[in-house]
């Protein structure tokens, strides 16, 4: 676990427990996921370490890996290592947060093994480990880099605070609508903090169904996490 120093949430706000029926289905969820998806695995492995070969890199790494956030905890979240070899090293030398939606936007930074990997969604894959571990969730805020997770808590912003992370939340499966500006974004999570705090587990599992199945087809239109 990584050894940072966060800023402390106000005293009266405490981690929003995770129902046992979201965790069940958590661990369900992950352990399908990496089961079917072994394959996939096997050959991201072997595309990286070729391409990273090819660029005389061949002991760059499989996975990029960065403090984030989840429930007011950090934690190391991981996903194929989708960058060009010496991009992150160049950036970390330079002791600048890396900001990777940036980064997979810019198309020159992306290797071509990362190129595929990101626009099919499949760079994301590792996340399903922190979830068996209990590090994110299904269905919550996305994690965020500690200098976004700060700049939150600086406007009040604190459902990155009490909730865990997840792998897609109420504002990736709405990447379609318009005006989806960042404090819109934080007003969506913070929807589903107040839908969690005042629901049920059986009300909480059929939204988080509804918003799997409402990110499921937004993939399917390259919409994106």
């Amino acid at each position: 676990m990584p050894q940072v120093s966060l800023s402390p949430l106000p005293a009266n706000l405490r981690p929003v427990p995770l129902p046992w029926l979201k965790r069940c289905f958590d661990l369900a969820f992950a352990m399908t996921l990496i089961t079917f998806s072994a394959p996939i695995f096997i050959l991201a492995f072997a595309g990286i370490f070729l391409e990273h070969l090819l660029r005389g890199r061949p002991r760059g790494s499989l996975f990029y890996t960065e403090t984030r956030v989840s429930q007011g905890r950090a934690f190391d979240f991981r996903k194929f290592n989708i960058f060009k070899p010496g991009v992150i090293e160049d950036m970390r030398r330079q002791g600048r947060f890396i900001h990777t939606k940036n980064l997979e936007q810019d198309g020159r930074s992306l290797s071509v093994v990362g190129t595929i990997l990101q626009r099919t969604y499949l760079d994301e894959l590792p996340q399903l480990f922190s979830i068996l571990l209990g590090d994110m969730t299904v269905v919550g805020p996305r994690p965020r880099n500690l200098e976004i997770y700060e700049q939150g808590l600086a406007k009040g912003e604190y459902f990155r605070g009490v909730l865990k992370a997840g792998l897609t939340g109420m504002v990736q499966s709405q990447k379609d609508l318009p005006g989806l500006t960042m404090d819109k974004q934080a007003s969506m999570d913070q929807e589903y903090l107040d839908f969690q705090r005042s629901h049920g587990a059986w009300q909480l599992f059929r939204l988080d169904l509804r918003l799997i199945r409402r990110t499921v087809l937004l993939m399917a239109k390259a919409k994106g996490l």
